[in-house]
């Protein structure tokens, strides 16, 4: 009887801890709602003009001087001439054309530079474009390409490797740059795989041996393996596969080169591994998953020639040099190109005043602009077609502006600036960008802006279609406001369109006035705004949430934050606040990172010294934070989700209720003065959500100002 006691406890707890960390199991939302329609309408802007000191055309040759009747051909034969110039601001003036651009670095002595694309069409390319013509019929739907008329070499192909987010290649020496890819028309094709996309995915059965992983399962809960930081090659893992796809597998000939792709134990951590055994009923992975193999997470194959057989598909044989390739409908009116380049186009070692303006960036396996700088500007440019991050800059004065960024493989834009120590502003602005169809390879936590420091700002962006996260922020005062996000978090749960997460001391941040609607699908359930793991000291207000199939704000146990005048229109959960802090320190909860005096959580309250000039005069309230443990009940002890007002929120949802709200909540915050309504009482129509009506304290969106404003 004591054991079955034992037994029904750990379940019992097992059961909490997912109704703790994911708000999804909760009530669903109602069928959706009409997305919002009165939000902002670009307007075309004319861009500003440039009196060019240097001209380069594709026509050009680089032995001419770079005068506008005498062109140079090359973008690095036209920094050279420029590093010549006395002149506060250099200008490089690029006709309409495609520029071949190998990894060029941009220093000191490169500083007040202007890249400056003369007509729209100017490319700086780290691939090849492919001529349609040339592709020959292989058999059926499937062309070939001879890669050698291109002058192409194995090393520029590359081989396959690792991608995800908790991918373990650096475990076996074995990374690299992404493999080179194919893209037609602007969009990323695929690497034939099984099965094809918009199919099922395959799921992992039995696990019959999880390999070597950073997490250890035991019937007493999950441990952290302490080999595991310094482990090299560690064992993958084996699970059964059904016989159907053991049959598929032994008809693929080149099985010392084909590749999984998968989930393997969380939905919010993807990676990939060779396969490196196969038998009648089992496969192994020669890689080890980060948190092991679970069973029935989903996976698929990739890199097999033989699974060649749908629309967009194809597969390099990297020895003959052939492209296989079926190519869409029209396929000879397109642009065709593989991404060759394995460093960044632009890599910035800490260069001032340099601008990028009407440039287009693609065909690289690594980012597009990348490095160290400050008053750096990209505006009116496009970036595509590239493996890795569109932009990622450290330093201050940088501004993002007006860019389209599309076909991505990993993050949109990343920068870091400003001094914490000091709580120095970094003037760092994202603003007004298009930022789509990001995060295409790795396909969680790749954030289509992320800031980090503080002082930065990301506005007035429209950010749609990614499988995870929208926007992430770390640090402090910065601020989040007038975006438009739908269509993200499309696979994933346990994520947020705009997260920051885990710290006591990210205070002085503000996510207002953002309109997030149809986000998740397929039986994913994530959250509008997240912040997780007892994120503290943040506000949330003005914001409008339509169709949110998990929480609207899903509050992980902080303290001193501020959820105040927001629109929740049919959210699963509208508002989830939870005390896993302190369920975790008094109750033995899942949540252990702030168990352990000095460390983890608390370890955030030493970062920096908070009883500083700088730090009590903009966060009073950090400095009177106790860390005496035995004194917890105190409102002041850091772990208690204290001193945080929900208010004059109007929600609208088929059970007209707050959500879930933890008692130690309301124990030690305010709840209070919240406005509901069910979905048929709703006082607005699709049209005017969070329009100026008579509502118990509260006041009107600014709606018509969501979004881009200009292009």
């Amino acid at each position: 009887m004591k054991y079955m006691k034992k037994i029904l406890c750990l379940v019992i707890g097992l059961m909490l801890t997912a109704f703790i960390s994911s708000c999804s199991v909760q009530s669903k939302m109602s069928e959706p709602q009409p997305e919002p329609v009165n939000l902002s309408q670009p307007q075309p802007r004319e861009r500003e003009k440039r009196n060019g000191d240097i001209f380069v055309s594709p026509l050009g040759s680089d032995s001419n001087n770079g005068t506008r009747e005498n062109p140079v051909k090359t973008v690095e034969k036209a920094v050279e001439l420029a590093e010549k110039l006395h002149k506060k601001e250099r200008v490089i003036s690029f006709a309409k054309g495609e520029y071949s651009v190998s990894s060029i670095t941009l220093t000191s002595k490169n500083n007040d530079i202007v890249f400056y694309g003369e007509d729209e069409g100017v490319i700086f390319n780290g691939g090849v474009t492919l001529n349609p013509s040339d592709f020959k019929i292989y058999k059926d739907k499937i062309k070939m390409l001879d890669l050698k008329k291109y002058g192409v070499t194995q090393e520029q192909i590359g081989k396959v490797r690792a991608f995800g987010a908790y991918n373990t290649a650096e475990k076996y020496d074995e990374e690299g740059s992404l493999y080179c890819e194919l893209f037609c028309d602007g969009k990323r094709m695929t690497l034939s795989r099984y099965p094809n996309v918009g199919e099922e995915n395959l799921k992992t059965g039995k696990i019959i041996n999880n390999g070597d992983s950073k997490e250890i399962y035991t019937s007493s809960g999950t441990q952290q393996n302490p080999d595991w930081a310094d482990m090299k090659n560690p064992k993958g893992g084996t699970f059964a596969v059904d016989k159907d796809v053991a049959d598929r597998i032994k008809g693929w000939k080149n099985s010392d080169d084909i590749w999984l792709f998968g989930y393997f134990q969380y939905d919010w951590a993807d990676s990939s591994t060779p396969l490196a055994l196969f038998d009648e009923s089992s496969i192994t992975t020669k890689y080890a998953s980060v948190y092991g193999f679970k069973e029935d997470m989903p996976y698929y194959f990739f890199n097999v020639f033989e699974e060649l057989d749908a629309a967009g598909e194809w597969y390099i044989d990297r020895d003959k040099l052939v492209l296989y390739f079926i190519p869409p409908e029209d396929f000879e009116n397109k642009s065709l190109q593989l991404s060759f380049e394995t460093e960044n186009l632009i890599t910035l070692d800490d260069a001032e005043s340099i601008t990028f303006d009407g440039i287009a960036f693609c065909g690289t396996r690594a980012g597009a602009i990348k490095g160290t700088g400050s008053n750096i500007t990209v505006k009116n440019c496009a970036v595509k077609n590239i493996g890795e991050s569109a932009i990622e800059i450290e330093g201050e004065k940088i501004l993002v502006e007006n860019n389209t960024i599309t076909a991505t493989g990993k993050a949109g834009v990343i920068l870091t600036g400003g001094d914490r120590e000091n709580l120095v502003s970094s003037e760092n602005v994202v603003t007004n960008n298009l930022i789509y169809d990001w995060s295409q390879v790795y396909q969680t936590y790749q954030a289509a802006v992320a800031l980090h420091g503080v002082g930065g700002v990301c506005s007035y962006n429209e950010i749609y279609n990614s499988p995870h996260e929208a926007i992430t922020y770390s640090g402090n005062n910065n601020i989040i406001e007038y975006n438009v996000i739908h269509d993200v978090v499309l696979k994933s749960s346990d994520a947020g369109a705009i997260y920051s997460g885990r710290s006591w001391n990210q205070y002085g941040n503000i996510v207002r006035y953002n309109c997030i609607y149809n986000i998740g699908s397929d039986g994913f359930e994530p959250s509008g705004i997240y912040f997780d793991d007892a994120l503290s000291g943040q506000k949330a207000y003005g914001n409008l949430f339509v169709n949110i199939p998990g929480c609207a704000f899903l509050l992980g146990g902080g303290r001193d934050l501020q959820i105040t005048n927001n629109v929740i229109v049919n959210a699963g959960t509208p508002v989830s606040y939870d005390d896993r802090a302190i369920a975790g320190i008094k109750d033995g909860g899942w949540f252990s990172h702030a168990k352990t005096p000095n460390e983890g959580l608390w370890a955030t309250l030493k970062e920096f010294d908070i009883n500083s000039t700088a730090w009590k005069e903009e966060y009073p309230q950090l400095s009177a934070l106790s860390d005496d443990f035995d004194n917890s009940d105190d409102p002041a002890f850091a772990a208690n989700p204290a001193n945080s007002v929900v208010e004059n929120n109007v929600i609208i949802n088929k059970k007209k209720n707050i959500g879930s709200i933890a008692k130690r909540v309301n124990k030690y915050s305010c709840v209070q003065n919240n406005n509901f309504y069910t979905l048929e009482q709703s006082p607005y129509s699709s049209s005017d959500y969070g329009k100026d009506i008579s509502i118990n304290g509260f006041s009107a969106l600014p709606t018509d100002k969501m979004g881009r404003t200009y292009y």
